[in-house]
């Protein structure tokens, strides 16, 4: 917790730069599961964020994404099955996150990007963003015109989003496994300040 909490500004920034990134690349490898191509620009992004994302191109970059899996009128904010897919979806990582968080020791409510002081879970909201784009494939796969309320059978299989494999640096592994290895990558960091220590998921094609 000491460490985490002396971690520099800069520090900070550079770790939420990785995340950005990575968030950006898996969502270029989830457009690319839909239609191949449509990821480049995301790509292109990825590389051109800065330290803290001070361009904010992972706002870019989402408008992007879910206007090119969910057409150019969709908003995070509309009453649909979509939206509801997607929450519920995020908020099952987001709960295994904290968990993993808080058995290593950190301390949740103390975040790299995300600060609010009404967030308990600041720390978790900054480290679910390279896996978001797990929900968000397994929701464009399985959205059709007729879905209206999110089913028991819709949240279960949300729920077996992490058991899903993903690529960490030590190889494949499950969502679970992998959250557990991006915490303690962060532990690393915390303690010798090498970005090198960071380890981001990456999703892997062709998963419905």
């Amino acid at each position: 917790m000491q460490q985490q909490l002396a971690l520099s500004q800069p520090q900070k920034k550079r770790a939420w730069q990785g995340i950005v990134q990575q968030k950006l690349r898996n969502q270029a490898i989830c457009l690319d599961q839909q239609q191949r191509g449509t990821g480049d620009f995301l790509r292109l992004l990825a590389s051109r964020v800065t330290s803290g994302d001070s361009d904010n191109r992972e706002a870019t970059g989402a408008s992007y994404h879910f206007a090119t899996l969910f057409g150019e009128h969709f908003t995070r904010e509309q009453d649909r099955w979509i939206n509801s897919a997607l929450n519920y979806g995020y908020a099952i990582q987001r709960a295994a996150i904290a968990r993993s968080l808080v058995c290593h020791g950190f301390l949740p409510a103390f975040g790299l990007q995300h600060k609010s002081q009404l967030n308990a879970f600041n720390l978790a909201d900054d480290l679910i963003e390279p896996l978001r784009p797990l929900v968000d494939s397994w929701v464009v796969m399985h959205t059709t015109p007729e879905r209206d309320a999110l089913l028991p059978a819709d949240k279960a299989a949300l729920v077996q989003l992490l058991y899903r494999d993903v690529l960490m640096n030590s190889g494949k592994m499950n969502v679970l496994a992998a959250i557990d290895a991006m915490v303690h990558s962060l532990g690393r960091f915390c303690d010798c300040g090498e970005l090198s220590q960071l380890d981001w998921p990456q999703l892997l094609p062709n998963q419905s």
